[in-house]
């Protein structure tokens, strides 16, 4: 089973969406989960490699 994930644009949405979190928001615990799930989920849906069809 081959993972089809770019970890790498992954982690980097993650850290992005964290550090917006830390602008946004005053509470800490806020801006990190805030990080970790809109981060998490928009890196995962654009990371994703599409199936190429031979």
């Amino acid at each position: 089973m081959s993972s089809k994930v770019s970890w790498f644009i992954l982690s980097l949405f993650v850290v992005m969406m964290t550090v917006v979190g830390i602008i946004a928001f005053d509470n800490l615990a806020s801006s990190l989960i805030f990080g970790l799930g809109v981060g998490g989920i928009f890196g995962w849906i654009f990371s994703k490699k599409s199936k190429v069809k031979e």
